[in-house]
């Protein structure tokens, strides 16, 4: 039987070539990029509670709020005054538990509440979600968390599922093709079509989720510690011509040692220099709120205990 040529209108020829396939899917040609990629904190960036890899520390917890006591019950989140009880489903878990994991269910069709209390890995137990430890709740419903708006185009909890899932959220974590793009017809021509690789702009191409939320780099506070947590913001002010992927492998775990990467041009160093902790005197750690840590990119002198901004050189 011959072969019959099929004519698919543009707008079918452009859908095919923007369906995602998947990270199992990639790992059929490229098993050892899965294998290690599949144990990066991106991979693991969003979870149904359900599902996520600390999901047993979750239950049998109980913390106080003034008035109002909270108890994980198995996957429900039950907030009391000692008179009435409002349970909340755990939904979602997101981040992948290096450094806590925050708990956001729909509330209604317009609706997610982001929960009070997150687990932190360094507590081993529950504390405040970032930004609600000031909050003076007056209800249950407040207690509970915070809402935010569905599809606020500046807080909207659609922006946090964006950048914490793959391919229009058919796929939670950050997987091969949020960098590499839609690649089901890479993997349909056997490699033929070209999927992206992600090489110029690259700090600008990670700053789409690695951002403030003013990106102007002319608004943002650098004396304000939760900003140290906008890794690509920072990288710019730094005079090293570097990106994110000189130190960080996109396929790997976060390497325990950077030094190398330091040598790469710092061959030599000043006496006072460590060279085996190179970044740890030259982006220092930052602890906006215990017990999170964040690593300061704004690679530079630091000196007089401060670690937010480095010294100005006369």
């Amino acid at each position: 039987m011959g072969l019959r040529a099929v004519t698919l209108p543009l707008a079918a020829l452009h859908a095919l070539a923007q369906t995602y396939a998947g990270a199992d899917r990639c790992g059929e040609c490229h098993p050892q990029h899965l294998a290690t990629q599949s144990e990066t904190a991106h991979a693991h960036a969003l979870a149904p509670a359900s599902q996520h890899r600390l999901q047993m520390p979750f239950a049998g917890v109980e913390a106080r709020r003034g008035q109002f006591r909270y108890r994980f019950d198995g996957l429900t989140a039950r907030v009391d005054n000692g008179v009435d009880v409002l349970a909340v489903p755990l939904e979602w878990a997101f981040g992948s538990g290096e450094q806590a994991v925050t708990f956001v269910s729909k509330a209604d069709d317009k609706h997610h509440l982001e929960h009070y209390l997150s687990y932190y890995k360094a507590l081993k137990n529950f504390g405040p979600t970032p930004g609600h430890r000031q909050l003076q709740p007056k209800s249950l419903a407040e207690a509970a968390g915070l809402l935010y708006k569905t599809k606020d185009p500046a807080n909207g909890i659609d922006g946090c599922f964006d950048c914490h899932t793959t391919g229009n959220r058919s796929e939670n974590g950050v997987r091969c093709e949020a960098c590499h793009g839609p690649g089901a017809a890479h993997a349909d021509s056997a490699g033929m079509a070209k999927v992206l690789v992600p090489r110029e702009k690259q700090n600008e191409f990670c700053g789409k989720c690695h951002r403030p939320p003013a990106s102007d780099p002319a608004s943002i506070d650098w004396n304000y510690a939760w900003n140290v947590r906008h890794q690509p913001v920072y990288l710019s002010r730094s005079k090293c011509n570097v990106t994110c992927s000189t130190c960080h492998n996109p396929h790997q775990k976060l390497a325990a040692n950077y030094d190398a990467a330091c040598r790469n041009c710092h061959a030599r160093t000043t006496p006072e220099c460590k060279p085996s902790n190179c970044a740890g005197c030259h982006m220092p750690r930052v602890s906006p709120e215990p017990p999170l840590r964040f690593t300061n990119h704004w690679i530079g002198v630091y000196s007089g205990g401060s670690n937010l901004k480095p010294r100005t050189r006369k």
